[in-house]
Order: C-alpha cells, then sequence, then structure tokens
C-alpha cells in the first residue's frame, strides 16, 4: 500500500493529532507540519504544532505559527503522533518523549539516510522537500487545498529549494509551486518574509558572527561560533541562528559552511554546503543528519572539540570530492 494512504487512513481514524518539527525548524518542516495541521482541523480533528526550539522570526507569518508550543504537558498523550523531517529521535528534541507515547508514530521524512522509529513511514530522498509528500497525502485525505495551506506548503518547497536555486529543482517541484501559486499565493511575498524582512537583532547577531568567521582548507571550508554573549549583545533569540549559515554559504570559494552554538552541555552545528560536497556526511560523522545540501548534528561537549571533529571531517568530505571528480 502507498504509505501515504496508509498514513492518512490513521490520521483520518484518530481525532488527537501531534505535529513535530525538526530541531532548529525551517521553513520546510514548519511549512509542511502547519499545512497538515490545516488539512487534519479542516476534519475535525484537535491537532497540536510542538517544535522544541520555537518559530524563527522570519518564519512567524506562517498561518498557525503563533499557535505553535514548544513543549507538551508530561502526561499528554495523543492518538497519532507525525514527524516532519526528523531522521531520527534526536532530531525531535525535548518533545520527543510526547512523540514516543503516542499510540501511533508517523515519520514524514526525505533526507539522505533515516533511522526507523515510526509505525508508519513515508520516507522520500528524492523529494525536493518535505512539503512536496505533505500536498500529496493532504491530496490522500481529500481536503481541497485552500490560500492558507498552498501559503504553507509554498514556503517549504521555496526554503528547501533555496529559490528554486539549489539542484533538489525538479520539474515536479515547479509543476506543484505553479499549483499552490494558483491559490492565490505568491514566491514573492514567501522570499520577502522569508528572507528579507529580518529583524534587527537577527542582522546585528548575523554582522557579529560574520565578524568571528575563520576559514579553512584554504578557504573552503567557513566556521564561526554562536555564544550566548552574542545573542545577549545583538538582541537575538536562539531561533534566529539559522540565516547565519546559509550567508556564509554564498562566501566566494567557500564549498562547506559551518555554525557552532554552545547550547546547555551541548554544540549544535549547522552545515550548508554546495559544488559537490556532502554536508550530510560532515554531519553523520558528529552523530547527526540531513541533506546532501544541509545537515546538522547536536554533539556532547565543548565548543573548541566540537569545532576541531567538524573541520576534520569536512577536510575528509572535501578530498573524498575532490578526488569524484
Amino acid at each position: 500500500m502507498n504509505p501515504r494512504a496508509a498514513i492518512a487512513a490513521t490520521l483520518k481514524s484518530s481525532s488527537n493529532v501531534l505535529i513535530t518539527c525538526h530541531l532548529g525548524p525551517d521553513g520546510d518542516c514548519l511549512g509542511a507540519g502547519l499545512a497538515l495541521a490545516l488539512a487534519l482541523r479542516r476534519l475535525g480533528k484537535s491537532v497540536t504544532v510542538a517544535s522544541a526550539d520555537g518559530v524563527p522570526a522570519s518564519l512567524r507569518f506562517l498561518p498557525g505559527a503563533d499557535q505553535v508550543v514548544t513543549a507538551i504537558p508530561d502526561g499528554s498523550t495523543f492518538d497519532v503522533a507525525v514527524t516532519m523531517e526528523c531522521s531520527s529521535v534526536d532530531r525531535i528534541g525535548t518533545v520527543a518523549p510526547a512523540v514516543m507515547r503516542a499510540r501511533s508514530v508517523v515519520a514524514i521524512d526525505h533526507h539522505a539516510a533515516h533511522a526507523p522509529y515510526a509505525d508508519l513511514t513515508d520516507w522520500d530522498p528524492r523529494a525536493a522537500a518535505v512539503g512536496e509528500q505533505v500536498d500529496d497525502l493532504i491530496k490522500h485525505l481529500g481536503v481541497p487545498l485552500d490560500r492558507p495551506m498552498a501559503l504553507a506548503l509554498l514556503t517549504a518547497v521555496v526554503t528547501d529549494t533555496g529559490v528554486f536555486r539549489f539542484g533538489n529543482t525538479t520539474g515536479q517541484v515547479l509543476r506543484l509551486a505553479a499549483d499552490l501559486m494558483d491559490h492565490g499565493v505568491t514566491v514573492e511575498e514567501v522570499v520577502r518574509a522569508v528572507y528579507e524582512d529580518q529583524p534587527a537583532a537577527a542582522v546585528r547577531l548575523l554582522g557579529a558572527a560574520l565578524a568571528a568567521l575563520e576559514l579553512h582548507e584554504g578557504g573552503a571550508v567557513a566556521t564561526t561560533a554562536i555564544t550566548a554573549a552574542m545573542l545577549a549583545a545583538t538582541g537575538a533569540s536562539p531561533a534566529e541562528v539559522s540565516g547565519v549559515v546559509s550567508a556564509m554559504r554564498t562566501i566566494a570559494g567557500v564549498r562547506l559552511a559551518m555554525v557552532f552554538e554552545e547550547r546547555d552541555g551541548t554544540v549544535r552545528v549547522s552545515i550548508r554546503s554546495r559544488d559537490g560536497v556532502r554536508a550530510d556526511r560532515v554531519a553523520e560523522a558528529l552523530g547527526g543528519g540531513g541533506h546532501a545540501a544541509a545537515a546538522g548534528a547536536e554533539v556532547p561537549g565543548g565548543l573548541d572539540e566540537t569545532r576541531r571533529r567538524a573541520v576534520e571531517a569536512a577536510r575528509r568530505e572535501i578530498s573524498t570530492s575532490h578526488a569524484a571528480r
């Protein structure tokens, strides 16, 4: 049976649904999750959308973003928990216990690698965005798209394709974008909200992070660190870190960019790559995962040791990609 048909049947037979995003949520997991929540509410379901790291300022325009919670009360139970773009349980963050208490767990993911943990899994590495998968799932639910759903799904595909610039941009995802635009949404409004209308604190944080930039491997690897002091000085929140690593990836000659963020005894690593370098392989060396061009990991320990390990993994990956050319 098509996994989406089975997932749709499970969701239709449930009344109380939890939808969760991965740590450091992006436009894809949040957009797809909020679109699915809107569809399920149309069917009369009670839906909670959770993100352990909250919602970045650049994504608060999404319909339903103001209702996203960062924690689930102890003892709360759900008929179904749906994880968006979580390649393993640890990528769910502090919401994971609530997910695993659910009567049934559904995983929707398009990462290059996926560690099985759910009762039902829609894992499709060929999909440009998890929003592609959710669009098809909503069709299986029999819910017609409306403008809010279309806006959320267009945000998913626009952000995960880098505004249709990345190598994962296919004819299929462009046709999906065109269909979504027929519901009254535009790429312009997504780009303006996500990439242009940035709060001053986020821009200050970007400036501070770029001032601390280090280059390695002859300029092929760029790294920087986000400290608690940096967040305090700029007035930025941890949710506003996500834009830093994408900006570093645009530096001439840089093939792999990494941002290290200290958090409660661990270091959050965000990785972006281009020109054939695999970000997911670097993340896997640190115990994380992700896509070929975008990945991450949460590493126990200190900043200096994590950076050393990450740069070494990046060096190996760049050498491998050179050899493959």
